[in-house]
């Protein structure tokens, strides 16, 4: 975790609105320089505005509380020992892939004897792993970072720790941010030639310096079609760092690939945007920082189970007022750029487009991920500047409707159809008299008729914060054959579930819950943080939603299926 020095530095301009007006009018557009001096007047003028009207006003009123007390910033990232603390739960130093108890006589308490390891910029960090492959099973790709760009950096793979051979894969280097004190190269190693339901063992770094490797991980491969045996994975959106993501980062990094087979993270992944929301952090720079820290945060979870990602609002673009008068951050931290370098999902072998969409297959469930931010009919620009451009991938629908159609026509093989995306189709929030509102029905009208079209079993999704459950619900209504009178059990169900779980701890904190209630909504939580746990075979899936704060179960129900097609 680099730490942050801010120092403050004076632009020599005679009043602080002339200052402020230079700054804010690139980023506001043309117009904003005539509200003139500012105050609540004129910010009222300015919300009535057709400028103010594309912009939320408390976001604004906090970057001018910023820019009004700084004047310019420069924000140095260094790694150094302050970087190192103890964590007494754990008893080790962390980040662990950074730091290491070293006591040296003076020190006063253990906090001062966790110091940075030697070559620190040239150790793997932020390891994680994701499912690869055309055919479940069959390979891994594992990623990892350094401060340094090591030229040699390898993996080796075994069937135990002592019997780690050298792996000849390339390794790609990959760097999108940089400024005179910092810069953090990603790499990523795909493994082919695996076998399915396999325990590895594995280690990232230098080829020519054992210094500079990891410690030996562990992996399983993915299950393939013909496993019938049941499976537990873990399912939620919107975690990010902060004090209310702790429980469930607490609870989640405990599980290793014995318990769970992989985590599907429904975008909105670690909250560096907001990284300006916090008062001691407004004026600085600390995008990199915030990620950074999470990856590190979750690095013995990633290390060791597959963490399957798909992207968020959260994942566009650094919105701290620093950025948005940087022209280089800007275009260094746009359009999703740090998602699609930090990760690498398996994008190539399923024909998407980089990690905005991609699908793979794990035992008897066909994942499809898709971006609710791109790239279809009244997409949202979740952008913070008036002329910068997010989106332009590709041509998400037809692919979806490309997945969707060889997912189905493979049914006989691989029964279930998982669809996840970020934003929600059906939201009790975002509907009036039981039909989707707003963004939800720009998403309802560009994909709704595909999923019903292929027969999607189960649709997940987070973006609000707090947890529903939807009946089986098709056009806006609920289809009840097969439900029970409790909504405890789906028996074949004719119509797609939709699932909403994105209460797992984002720093903004639980979404202000529904005053209107809608006919087709059978179980919701808007109170508590917490995570979605699944366990699943070829006939049968138990969905439980989980609280973060005591492990307590809130709700649960079952789905059964013995008909591979729909009447």
């Amino acid at each position: 975790m680099p730490d942050m020095h801010v120092k403050l530095q004076s632009t020599g301009h005679p009043t602080a609105n002339a200052w402020i007006t230079d700054l804010v009018s690139p980023i506001m557009g043309p117009g904003w320089g005539s509200f003139g001096t500012l105050g609540m007047g004129s910010l009222s003028a300015f919300h009535n505005s057709s400028i103010g009207n594309r912009v939320d006003m408390r976001v604004l009123s906090l970057w001018l509380l910023v820019l009004v007390a700084v004047a310019a910033v420069e924000a140095n990232v260094i790694v150094d020992d302050d970087t190192c603390y103890r964590n007494k739960k754990r008893g080790v130093c962390e980040p662990e892939s950074l730091c290491e108890f070293n006591f040296n006589i003076g020190d006063l308490n253990f906090n001062q004897s966790c110091r940075v390891k030697d070559g620190v910029n040239l150790y793997p960090q932020q390891i994680h792993l994701a499912f690869a492959g055309k055919k479940a099973g069959t390979a891994m790709t594992v990623s990892w970072a350094t401060f340094e760009d090591v030229t040699d950096s390898s993996v080796w793979v075994g069937d135990s720790e002592d019997t780690l051979e050298l792996v000849e894969t390339p390794v790609s280097s990959l760097s999108y941010y940089s400024d005179k004190e910092y810069n953090l190269f990603h790499h990523h190693a795909t493994i082919t030639g695996l076998r399915p339901r396999t325990k590895y063992f594995y280690k990232v770094g230098s080829r020519s310096d054992d210094k500079y490797t990891s410690d030996v991980y562990s992996f399983m491969t993915a299950r393939p079609a013909t496993d019938d045996s049941t499976f537990h994975a873990l399912i939620y959106g919107d975690l990010g760092d902060g004090e209310n993501s702790v429980d469930t980062i607490a609870d989640i990094t405990k599980l290793t690939s014995d318990d769970i087979d992989l985590v599907y993270h429904l975008g909105d992944i670690s909250y560096a945007d907001d990284d300006f929301l916090t008062l001691n952090q407004a004026a600085g720079f600390f995008y990199e920082e915030v990620y950074n820290k999470w990856m590190n945060a979750m690095m013995s979870l990633m290390s060791r189970v597959p963490y399957m990602v798909l992207v968020g609002n959260h994942e566009a673009e650094c919105h701290s007022p620093r950025c948005q008068i940087s022209r280089k951050k800007r275009n260094a931290l746009g359009n999703y750029t740090a998602y699609n370098t930090r990760f690498k999902m398996p994008y190539e072998e399923s024909s998407g487009a980089l990690n905005m969409w991609h699908s793979f297959d794990h035992g008897p469930i066909h994942f499809t991920s898709i971006s609710s931010e791109t790239d279809y009919p009244g997409a949202p620009t979740n952008r913070m500047t008036l002329w910068v451009k997010n989106g332009d991938f590709g041509d998400q629908l037809s692919w979806i409707e490309a997945d969707l159609k060889k997912a189905h026509a493979n049914r006989a093989n691989v029964p279930w159809i998982f669809v996840g995306m970020h934003r929600p189709m059906y939201s009790v929030l975002n509907s009036k008299n039981d039909v989707p509102t707003e963004q939800t029905a720009l998403i309802q009208a560009a994909f709704e008729e595909l999923f019903l079209k292929y027969e999607v079993d189960v649709v997940l999704a987070g973006h609000k914060h707090y947890y529903e459950r939807e009946l089986p619900v098709a056009n806006s209504k609920a289809v009840m054959d097969g439900v029970s009178d409790d909504y405890a059990v789906y028996d074949n169900p004719q119509a797609p579930v939709h699932i909403l779980t994105g209460g797992a701890g984002q720093v903004e904190g639980m979404s202000e819950p529904p005053s209107n209630t809608a006919s087709w909504n059978a179980a919701s939580d808007y109170e508590h943080f917490g995570f979605s746990m699944l366990e699943a075979n070829r006939t049968t899936l138990v969905w439980k939603y989980v609280l973060s704060a005591d492990q307590s179960v809130r709700d649960e129900f079952v789905m059964h299926k013995t008909d591979t097609e729909r009447p």
